[in-house]
């Protein structure tokens, strides 16, 4: 592994100092000088960079030889490796995102290490596969998994991953975006392929099938888990122009089904997912969506729309039959993403279009285990309440349950693929392959970049379509509006327009060098309330969805309506000779709340004693979807 830098006055390999090159002749040594990949980037407590003046790299190393997968230049001067995996000459990728590694081990199979700041010895086995527990390959395009692509490039952003492969693109997002969580990696991961055929939508977890992604029966998940047509199943285009399919002209005679299979007949007391995309003109009877169950129907998990347009859910477990019920008529003849959540037995919900509906939190259904049978446009038992006025696209069954943050990043991301003239696929004109990708990190958007085509997904859905320059495109690079391209013959940078007037007035006011203070009018939730005698009082608050007293001189629980992507910051006040503290539920003081939740805030004067006043307190950071 070589090291280039122009901290010495020029551009030149660095052999002394910190960082420098390393082989197996080296202090601290590679376990092999076969090196397939190399990346780098910051974990989640960096040291300081003298040459730099800001946070200092660590290096993630793909090894195609010897007896360790990878390891990792730490920015302290260690140098650690795992063999948790054998490699197989064909490490190409390797990375570091929020803090972890990513890299490839044997049969190209994605892998996270726990946070680079964690690691202090060789041989750490706290890798984990990215994907699915329950089986070691990256599901998605490929032939079921058992021979999956190898990446061929990588970019990330933040939590996002784009990888490029021979066959088509990968986008993983939500990598790792717990801190110090080791098992974090597969539970909290989506991910969507496509090529030039079909896009599969956004799936999350221990996935186990697929179906209506351009295909009557294919299953576009690594499980395979084909379907068979029943008399003939109509398929056209979503909306005029679209790219993305629907299905529909189901009945009696015409559906789509699948026999018992391991991947669904044990779901037990545990959590499901199911998801479909429906669009109605008009029920005159219940249609069943998408179903899974035993031919008795005294076990099964349903997806229906009732006469009335509503959307009903049936949880019927070995112990007792749930029945949930939305209060919205969805037969409008519009597209809308209907998601039942199963976290337990005892506890589902519905989601309309990315929005929690309703939920049973309390009753117990029991196991889902026995022969069961799958079914789309109709029941399982292929008889009865099929989706007559119904056409579907985009059915998943997982057994991995999403949270409701989860739930509505799928819908933002899909719901574009469902308009007119909307493009979801890679734009060749000739091939899958994708040479290599960028995730833009301002806005996420993933460029994409082919021989004979460049392409920029904003979602799951194209955004535009740079032409390419003369000669076949190799790489490419985005930042905003700003995207620069390598090819076969030059390379190019196209860049927006610059307003140097604004640009002036921004350098005016840097260089006055005034304090900014604190712009109480970005605040994205902020709350002013009371507790006197036990009566929590909200006076007034914005994205503040509730707010539950646990007690005396405490509130705890302060639940965002629109959850933060991450971390962010609160500005508290509790009047004079008082501090307002923010813990985690644990008690500790001094910790950065994180995602939608501040465990417990609470008032305290000088003394240490707990007070019950008048407060305010507001939150900045970046929203979801912001």
């Amino acid at each position: 592994m070589k090291i280039y830098d122009p901290h010495e006055g020029a551009w030149a390999q660095r052999t002394t100092g910190w960082p420098r090159s390393l082989n197996t002749s080296t202090a601290p040594t590679l376990p092999s000088n076969d090196v397939g990949s190399v990346g780098a980037g910051l974990s989640l407590q960096p040291a300081f960079d003298p040459r730099t003046g800001g946070p200092h790299p660590s290096f993630v190393i793909g090894f195609n030889a010897g007896t360790d997968t990878a390891g990792v230049v730490k920015d302290n001067g260690s140098f650690f490796s795992t063999n948790a995996q054998a490699p197989d000459g064909t490490n190409s990728l390797a990375a570091i995102v929020n803090g972890k590694m990513l890299f490839t081990g044997t049969d190209d199979r994605l892998e996270t290490s726990d946070d680079i700041h964690t690691i202090t010895a060789d041989d750490f086995t706290n890798s984990h596969i990215v994907g699915v527990a329950s089986d070691v390959y990256p599901w998605g395009l490929g032939d079921g998994g058992s021979n999956p692509p190898a990446p061929t490039a990588a970019a990330v952003a933040g939590n996002k991953v784009a990888y490029a492969s021979a066959v088509g693109l990968g986008v993983l997002t939500g990598v790792l975006a717990s801190v110090d969580q080791p098992t974090s990696g597969t539970a909290d991961i989506m991910q969507f392929v496509a090529n030039r055929t079909f896009n599969s939508g956004y799936a999350l977890g221990d996935i186990r099938g697929i179906w209506l992604a351009n295909s009557k029966t294919v299953d576009r998940s690594y499980r395979t888990n084909t379907l068979t047509e029943a008399g003939t199943v109509t398929e056209a285009a979503v909306e005029s122009g679209a790219e993305l399919l629907g299905y529909s002209g189901w009945s009696t005679s015409n559906y789509l089904s699948r026999a018992d299979d391991a991947d669904y007949n044990g779901l037990g007391s545990g959590s499901a997912h199911m998801s479909v995309w429906v669009k109605s003109s008009g029920t005159a009877a219940t249609e069943d969506l998408i179903a899974i169950g035993n031919s008795g129907g005294d076990v099964r998990l349903i997806i229906e729309m009732m006469t009335n347009g509503t959307i009903r859910i049936i949880d019927d477990g070995a112990t007792a039959q749930v029945l949930l019920s939305t209060g919205q008529a969805l037969d409008d003849n519009s597209w809308h993403k209907i998601d039942l959540v199963r976290h337990s037995s005892t506890s589902r919900s519905i989601f309309v279009d990315g929005v929690w509906a309703v939920s049973d939190l309390s009753t117990d259904a029991g196991s889902l285990s026995g022969t069961i049978l799958l079914a789309v446009g109709i029941r399982q038992d292929y008889t009865n309440n099929p989706a007559t006025s119904s056409t579907l696209a985009l059915a998943r069954l997982s057994v991995t349950a999403p949270t409701a943050t989860q739930v509505r990043q799928m819908y933002d991301a899909e719901k574009g693929m469902f308009v007119a003239s909307a493009e979801c696929l890679l734009q060749s004109g000739s091939t899958d392959a994708v040479l290599d990708v960028d995730v833009d990190p301002l806005t996420g958007k993933v460029l994409v970049t082919q021989t004979d085509a460049i392409t920029i997904f904003d979602g799951l859905v194209v955004d535009s379509k740079p032409a390419v320059n003369a000669g076949a495109s190799e790489k490419g690079k985005l930042w905003g509006d700003l995207r620069a391209e390598q090819n076969s013959v030059n390379a190019y940078v196209t860049a927006p327009a610059v307003d140097q007037r604004q640009v002036n007035e921004m350098v005016r006011g840097l260089a006055s060098d005034l304090p900014a203070g604190v712009d109480l009018g970005k605040a994205k939730a902020w709350a002013i309330g009371n507790k006197t005698g036990g009566t929590l009082t909200i006076y007034s608050s914005y994205n503040i969805k509730a707010m539950t007293d646990n007690g005396s001189g405490e509130i705890i629980n302060i639940t965002m309506a629109v959850p933060f992507k991450s971390y962010f910051n609160v500005v508290t006040t509790a009047g004079t000779g008082r501090i307002m503290g923010v813990t985690d539920i644990a008690g500790n003081d001094n910790v950065v709340p994180s995602g939608n939740l501040i465990e417990r805030l609470y008032t305290i004067n000088h003394a240490g004693t707990l007070t019950e006043t008048t407060w305010a307190f507001a939150c900045f950071g970046e929203l979801e979807n912001e």
